[in-house]
């Protein structure tokens, strides 16, 4: 099996009428939902979408969006997800780099590309489609073709599509059922968002292993108790989230046995768990349901490192993250210093990860691809490519992987993976502003994002945060914003982020 719709369809005519999608009071079985897809597929062709076009959804997670994935899978068509809450300019600059056949969205989004599509919740008209184009969806599709484009914030100030192929979401697929124990007796919270690579396992890892998937719509309804009324609604078994929203829920006194009777699987990934907050969850799910985390890169399909929490990992100081767990199977790997040379085991270095589940590159984006996905430094004998994480490790006698920071100015703010370049390339873009320089300060409940620069006049902060808003997605914009008359500077003469960071925490 090469492709996710085979492998996918085998599921469906296993079961057909298996629950896949319990929306609210419907349920969508296997069966019908993998009818739909057939028909979005063959509607798909009908206007045009051959094997390796990209198409672009901005949808909420209704019946219709599930579908669509499936259908551009059907067809060998790569997907991508549309945050709708993107400022516009910023969902522009992602459509101009992705050229897209076709849009699908919810809002008044335009495709300059291609077509574009406004769907409404229920409307199903867009599938009538002629009988001549129902033939015209066959074509071949390996293990190596995309499946689909996932964006992350770029150093460079514009967002990187990373594509990933279709043979590492097999892997996946085939870990969590060996390891979660992902099952057609399970129920996946759907509770991340789509365009947030969390949500790869929750579609994948849930509906490809046969188990029903119950989506939230956190962006529609940001009450947490609405969510949690929805995940006991609908008897999930399973939750992946970032450990900022079992934070919340945890402030909230949400996060018990009592008020999610039914999961019996948590997982956390994207952000690192504080060991004194993860042994007050462990404790009180001890008996009753399994805690997991996971790491992995978007750009490593999803997950690529994983553990159990024991009690013996929790005795770690409070001022410490919990380990990464070991490497998966389908992976290698290794750790390297400055030099791109090997470090002793228990020294920390840049981790860099290879093998076929690995992404393919940045989308239309060679300058970024040949940075990050780099020849094994070790030999020049054959191609190897391995993806530069750019976070530290450190591998202990057990062969689990320990974090250690990064090495460039990436940061994680729940679970969003930000370089903060492109924050000072948007803040730079402001006429009268010479240079800025963001960093993350430590706040009272969580990290925020702080940014300084230096002007050529009087620039309020509400004018630079109205800019941040205009660019930057929400997740980006800072949230202390101060004018300088300089920049902290190096001894070369360079910016110096650290000082800055530094020079900001005492104002603080």
């Amino acid at each position: 099996m090469t492709d996710l719709w085979t492998a996918f369809a085998g599921i469906a005519d296993a079961d057909p009428a298996a629950p896949a999608l319990i929306l609210g009071e419907t349920t969508c079985s296997f069966g019908e939902l993998k009818t739909l897809a057939e028909c979005c597929a063959a509607a798909l062709a009908g206007r045009g979408v051959v094997k390796g076009d990209v198409v672009a959804l901005q949808l909420p997670k209704r019946r219709i969006t599930y579908t669509l994935l499936l259908a551009c899978l059907r067809l060998g068509a790569p997907y991508v997800f549309l945050d709708p809450k993107n400022p516009a300019e910023r969902t522009q600059r992602i459509l101009a780099q992705l050229r897209p056949k076709l849009l699908f969205s919810a809002s008044d989004t335009e495709n300059p590309f291609g077509a574009t599509l406004k769907l409404s919740d229920g409307d199903d008209a867009w599938l009538d489609t002629p009988a001549r184009a129902r033939g015209a969806i066959a074509s071949s599709i390996t293990g190596t073709d995309p499946a689909y484009v996932m964006f992350t914030s770029g150093s460079t100030g514009e967002p990187k599509g990373v594509v990933i192929p279709h043979q590492g979401v097999l892997s996946l697929i085939k870990w969590a059922k060996d390891v979660v124990r992902a099952s057609p007796r399970e129920r996946f919270t759907s509770i991340n968002p789509l365009h947030f690579d969390n949500s790869v396992f929750d579609v994948y890892c849930g509906l490809f292993n046969g188990a029903a998937l119950v989506p939230v719509e956190t962006s529609e309804v940001s009450n947490p108790a609405s969510w949690v009324k929805i995940i006991r609604a609908g008897k999930a078994s399973l939750m992946f989230a970032v450990p900022t929203l079992f934070l919340i829920l945890d402030q909230l006194s949400l996060l018990t046995p009592q008020a999610l009777p039914d999961l019996r699987t948590f997982q956390f990934g994207g952000e690192g768990y504080p060991i004194g907050k993860l042994r007050e969850f462990h404790g009180r799910f001890a008996g009753v349901a399994r805690l997991i985390n996971v790491y992995g890169p978007t750009e490593t399909s999803c997950i690529c490192s994983s553990i159990e929490i024991t009690p013996d990992i929790l005795t770690a100081p409070d001022s410490e993250f919990p380990t990464l767990g070991s490497m998966h199977p389908d992976f290698i790997y290794t750790i390297l210093d400055d030099q791109q040379t090997p470090v002793p085991r228990g020294e920390p270095g840049e981790l860099w990860i290879g093998g076929p589940c690995v992404g393919l590159g940045y989308y239309a984006n060679a300058e970024e691809t040949a940075s990050r996905f780099r020849q094994d430094p070790r030999h020049d004998h054959y191609r190897s490519i391995f993806y530069r994480s750019g976070d530290r490790v450190r591998e202990d006698e057990n062969g689990r992987l320990w974090f250690h920071g990064r090495v460039d100015n990436q940061v994680k703010i729940r679970g969003h993976r930000i370089e903060l370049e492109e924050i000072d390339l948007a803040v730079q873009s402001l006429p009268g502003v010479r240079r800025a320089v963001a960093v993350v300060l430590s706040g009272a409940d969580a990290d925020e994002i702080a940014v300084a620069y230096v002007a050529d006049r009087i620039i309020l902060a509400r004018e630079v945060l109205e800019r941040c808003r205009q660019t930057l997605p929400a997740y980006m914009c800072p949230t202390k914003i101060v004018q300088l008359d300089e920049l902290p500077r190096n001894a070369n003469g360079k910016v110096d982020r650290k000082a800055a960071r530094a020079y900001l925490e005492q104002m603080a």
